[in-house]
């Protein structure tokens, strides 16, 4: 089985474990090319991807959808998954926030109130679900 951050997996892969079309995955990356070395590397021509870079990308779409800029969504989602996250965490921030760096990975929610609108995105369940991709594609 591949670690978190063995990039082992082709764009074909990373699109279908991360759940967005081939061609979207694609527009993300090209719209990344100055900081691709977050979420992929570049051998023998092919881009290759870890189970981690997927989960960013993944992420960072969900961000974005959230309202934030794509390279602050990018940035937002490499900053939370150092390790991935346990089944039930969840990623909150404001959506008026602008730093990557805001936001908290959450897990357990027992008494947490958010004090304004908040996006909430289950890190975890996607990291999840990406990671069981890749134990079954091992099998």
């Amino acid at each position: 089985m591949a670690e978190w951050t063995d990039r082992a997996f082709t764009v074909a892969e990373a699109a279908a474990m991360s759940g967005l079309n081939r061609a979207h995955l694609d527009v993300i990356v090209s719209r990344a090319r100055s900081c691709d070395v977050l979420f992929s590397e570049r051998r023998n021509g092919r881009r290759w991807f870890s189970p981690k870079d997927i989960t960013v990308l993944r992420l960072a779409h969900e961000i974005e959808r959230a309202g934030q800029t794509w390279l602050t969504a990018l940035a937002r989602a490499f900053h939370h998954l150092d390790q991935p996250p346990p089944i039930d965490a969840v990623l909150m921030f404001s959506t008026k926030s602008v730093s990557y760096r805001s936001g908290r990975v959450i897990s357990g929610l027992h008494g947490q109130a958010p004090s304004g609108s908040m996006a909430v995105i289950p890190i975890g369940l996607m990291a999840a679900e990406i990671l069981h991709y890749v134990e079954q594609e091992a099998a």
